[in-house]
């Protein structure tokens, strides 16, 4: 069998488990709220709560909480929409991450923009108890949302939860659709070289 032919079945393998993994690793349905802004997949139906949130100036906001708590672990979407003030605020940003880290060691932390212009951060924390908790928070068009995964270490629904959060548009639209474009065009590039 020529090396060409190893190369092109080797991509298309890749590329098929690639496409394959996530609806296989899924275990609850891609939660998608237009009115909040935001889709993720929680392991089950969310229940939703109102809760204030203070801010780092000291104001209260109000703001929602979608959970979902199960097997002693708890997968949590707080959204909290700012009246008023920039669309985008890293100080925001860093308050709600300031929070965060108070919750344990921190073992790993990002400054991870969702997209240009969409400041963020990624946190990974060790709890007491041997819990961990993979956080994000992200601000797009006076909304903050803050997720929080709390469970056993190396919990694969928190990672996927952790790993799914999208931002919406006013549209339903994820933000991010620059990055969709690419990771679509890529896949059609490695099957345009593979297939006929």
């Amino acid at each position: 069998m020529s090396k060409r032919i190893v190369l092109c079945v080797s991509a298309f393998a890749f590329a098929a488990s690639a496409l394959a993994a996530p609806v296989l690793a899924q275990e609850g349905p891609l939660h998608i709220n237009r009115d909040a802004r935001f889709a993720v997949i929680f392991p089950g139906e969310p229940m939703v709560r109102q809760i204030t949130y203070t801010s780092r100036t000291g104001a209260s906001v109000p703001a929602r909480e979608f959970f979902v708590e199960r097997d002693g672990a708890r997968y949590v979407v707080t959204v909290v929409q700012f009246p008023d003030g920039r669309a985008e605020d890293r100080r925001a940003v860093e308050h709600a991450a300031v929070g965060l880290r108070r919750r344990g060691e921190v073992r790993f932390q990002a400054y991870a923009d969702y997209d240009p212009g969409i400041p963020g951060r990624q946190l990974n924390i060790f709890e007491t108890g041997g819990r961990q908790l993979r956080a994000s928070v992200y601000m797009y068009d006076r909304r903050l949302y803050i997720t929080e995964a709390t469970a056993e270490t190396g919990d694969l629904a928190a990672i996927q939860f952790e790993q799914s959060i999208m931002l919406l548009d006013e549209n339903g639209e994820d933000v991010d659709r620059e990055g969709l474009e690419l990771v679509l065009a890529f896949i059609g590039s490695l099957f345009g070289r593979i297939l006929p």
